[in-house]
């Protein structure tokens, strides 16, 4: 422990280090990660554990723990000194706070429009299961709950993923997101491919959908959007208003009764590439040098049930497991600090994942609603 003060502690050698970074960074924006770094040391810790007759995983899961800390700690020095958080905004003014948080998720969204379809999520394990089976619910209920495919709708579509890999399906497809700078991605992105029945609008669906009524055939607000919305209950009404009496809808939360939850602290670095931070009450997501504070909110499965009370919905949640594993059990090591993904084990621990995903635990980290209007 009092090695660890050394380094941990109040003015101690993360606060150090963070100042040192700070300084010798352009614009006194540092990066508190050096995965590259990181993952040698936490070598380095396994080596000497061996050597000393030590368990190696109980020694890398201390290093990792140690890493982690130390970045918490360079990440509030970082907010205090370099985006100045604390002068900016007082955080017991709820409508200001919002405020900075629209402001952050613009900002946000500017600096990753480019790459957002290449990158995002791509490293983060647990994040990429949950794409993946969150697509395969949404392509299984295209074509098996679906009969018109007139219009589809996809609230929060960012650069259009989503809108793109279902417009061969749809005789129109309509994408609305907040950010101008995603949907300039998309409408580029559009035009390139050449597809004529997509549109992207830049809009705050919480202020409304300029649909008809009874228009929409699917409603899709995906990768826990649901969570991102003050105004929940008057972007489901409006989904209500436009959907046909045979439309359809997957809309997704953050479950507040997640594993990850549960669990608090995880002493590791994550595998997911944003989640709700309990203790600031809102999505903390670090991209390039820079962290942002966006407005979430957790729900847990009954409080999305009521939300959605006026429509047939089913509910499942997911991931589990992959949401709190540490990376040293997913990833082989060939002994010169080179990592590859360990496909045997991420296949059994997608293969329990899918299995509790229907489980009344309900403790995977996002919670997808689908279903429709009540006949």
């Amino acid at each position: 422990m009092e090695i660890l003060k050394v380094r941990l502690a109040n003015g101690g050698l993360s606060d150090a280090v963070a100042e040192n970074k700070r300084k010798e960074s352009k614009g006194e924006v540092y990066s508190k990660r050096r995965l590259d770094i990181e993952i040698k040391r936490i070598d380095r810790m396994k080596k000497w554990a061996e050597e000393n007759e030590i368990n190696s995983n109980f020694a890398a899961s201390l290093m990792y723990q140690v890493i982690t800390e130390s970045c918490m700690v360079q990440d509030e020095l970082m907010i205090k000194k370099v985006k100045n958080h604390e002068s900016i905004i007082n955080e017991s003014d709820a409508e200001a706070l919002y405020a900075y948080q629209q402001q952050n998720l613009l900002e946000l969204t500017a600096a990753v429009a480019e790459s957002y379809e290449e990158k995002y999520g791509k490293e983060h394990f647990g994040s990429e299961l949950y794409f993946k089976f969150e697509r395969k619910t949404l392509n299984g209920m295209i074509s098996e709950g679906i009969p018109d495919k007139e219009l589809a709708i996809d609230l929060g579509c960012a650069t259009g993923v989503i809108s793109f890999d279902i417009a061969s399906r749809f005789k129109k497809v309509i994408g609305y997101d907040i950010s101008p700078d995603m949907v300039a991605v998309a409408n580029r992105k559009k035009l390139e491919r050449g597809l004529g029945n997509l549109d992207f609008i830049n809009k705050d669906i919480e202020s409304g959908i300029n649909l008809p009524d009874n228009s929409v055939s699917l409603a899709i607000m995906n990768m826990g959007t649901g969570s991102d919305l003050k105004n929940t209950k008057g972007v489901i009404a409006e989904i209500k208003r436009v959907l046909r009496p045979s439309g359809k809808f997957l809309i997704s939360f953050y479950n507040a009764e997640s594993l990850l939850n549960k669990v608090g602290f995880i002493p590791w670095p994550m595998t997911l590439s944003a989640y709700v931070d309990p203790d600031r009450r809102c999505l903390t997501v670090s991209y390039e040098n820079n962290v942002y504070f966006l407005y979430a909110r957790s729900r847990t499965v009954e409080e999305v049930k009521t939300l959605l009370s006026e429509f047939e919905v089913d509910v499942c949640t997911y991931p589990t497991l992959a949401s709190i594993l540490p990376n040293i059990l997913t990833e082989n090591c060939d002994g010169e600090g080179n990592h590859q993904p360990n496909e045997e084990v991420r296949k059994y621990i997608k293969k329990i994942d899918t299995e509790l995903s229907g489980s009344p635990l309900n403790c995977g980290t996002y919670v997808i609603a689908t279903g429709g209007k009540i006949s």
